[in-house]
């Protein structure tokens, strides 16, 4: 499945302008990057069942070290297996590496980079199904948390594949915020906390371009999880 979403990005990006053949080499360096980090996964030591999973794309692995947001401490067993660019079908191919070792917890944050590639609030949302179906029957003693997508701010005008898709983030979490109700899963929304008041717009000292975040954004996503 996330072969043929690529392929049709591809296709789509072949006829388009300059604009979008300049993108398209944004492309090539994150499918480098995306098979670096695999590689790096794969040669790391296993999870343990002991481990905390942070599941995700760029918020993730721009993230960091979660141990030193979460504890305070540079070792522990919070895990980042987050890579730019990812999306819930490739999460779920990348599973293999996570399984196994039958983490305690996942926190996953799924579906920003399926709203980039123009499906509707409802196909996003259908493949982070897959992938949370997946998980729950390959891992039904992890605790698995659901994550909101987090806002945007189309003002900076630096992500195209987002242009027009603040609304479609609100429609993804409300129905993240029903499916997850559905399974008996934990939903933590971390939506509220980044918007301007009385908006769906992600506050300009949370982001660095519109989408990924400040050490202030992270500071306030980190509270966030310590909750849990």
């Amino acid at each position: 499945m996330k072969q043929i979403l690529i392929a049709i990005l591809l296709f789509c990006c072949a006829a388009t302008t300059c604009s979008a053949q300049q993108n398209n080499s944004k492309e090539s360096m994150h499918s480098l990057h995306y098979k670096q980090r695999v590689a790096l996964f794969d040669s790391l030591p296993p999870i343990s069942h002991s481990d905390i999973v942070l599941l995700g794309n760029s918020l993730t692995e721009f993230g960091g070290n979660w141990n030193l947001r979460l504890t305070g401490k540079l070792k522990g067993h919070y895990v980042n297996r987050g890579i730019i660019g990812d999306d819930a079908m490739g999460m779920y191919d990348r599973l293999y590496q996570i399984v196994p070792g039958n983490p305690r917890k996942i926190f996953l944050l799924a579906g920003v980079n399926d709203v980039s590639h123009g499906l509707s609030a409802d196909s996003v949302v259908t493949l982070v199904k897959i992938l949370v179906d997946k998980i729950r029957t390959e891992l039904p003693q992890t605790k698995l948390y659901i994550e909101s997508l987090l806002p945007i701010n189309e003002s900076f005008h630096r992500w195209r594949t987002m242009e027009g898709k603040t609304e479609t983030i609100v429609a993804v979490n409300k129905q993240l915020c029903r499916m997850a109700a559905d399974r008996g899963l934990v939903y933590i929304n971390l939506f509220p906390s980044f918007v301007i008041p009385g908006t769906h717009i992600m506050r300009r000292e949370f982001t660095i371009d519109g989408l990924h975040l400040t050490p202030a954004g992270y500071k306030v996503w980190s509270g966030i999880l310590k909750k849990y």
